[in-house]
């Protein structure tokens, strides 16, 4: 799959929510993209790569989806729900026990598991992206991560991730990110 057809296929899956996303929808489909890539960084010897699996275009698809169909900063669950709809769509239910931990867990503080495991592989490339590659890269190097970012530009995402925070903040100065788990 050619790096046009990977962003065709993740436009065509995120067709729904298109008019949710709005302004954002250059900028999270190219975190899709940036995370898938850094998925593949992380599984080289995965065949095929994790960009080419529906378990992974899935995950990486709907994982923060939640945030503009539910309209809510606590996404984790609404993302994991398009998720059972979308494999239930295209008769891949059998995905189900692996996409929505990745989903569920893609913020976790401590590994989910181990390195070569869908879940943890997931949540390394998510947390690689969110942090711009500046603190943990599990072997990605800082200039391979620019490159990323250079072919996948952020077009405001980290800017409407700190927004939302915000907005979270002085809504529920308690909770603030209610999808980070340890």
């Amino acid at each position: 799959m050619t790096s046009n057809d990977l962003r065709s296929e993740i436009e065509s899956r995120l067709g729904p929510w298109q008019q949710k996303l709005g302004r954002d929808s250059a900028a999270y489909t190219n975190h899709i993209l940036r995370v898938l890539t850094l998925c593949d960084l992380l599984a080289p010897d995965q065949q095929p790569p994790p960009s080419h699996r529906e378990e992974y275009l899935t995950a990486a698809t709907l994982h923060d989806i939640g945030i503009w169909s539910a309209g809510t900063f606590d996404y984790l669950a609404p993302s994991c729900d398009h998720a059972r709809a979308w494999l239930a769509s295209i008769d891949r239910g059998d995905l189900t026990d692996m996409v929505v931990p990745m989903i569920n867990e893609h913020h976790k503080i401590r590994a989910a598991g181990a390195p070569d495991d869908a879940v943890e592989i997931f949540r390394r490339a998510d947390a690689i992206d969110v942090e711009f590659g500046l603190l943990g890269r599990f072997g990605v190097s800082r200039s391979t991560y620019r490159h990323v970012a250079k072919r996948y530009p952020d077009n405001g995402f980290h800017r409407t991730l700190v927004r939302l925070t915000a907005r979270r903040l002085r809504t529920n100065p308690t909770s603030p990110l209610p999808m980070l788990k340890w």
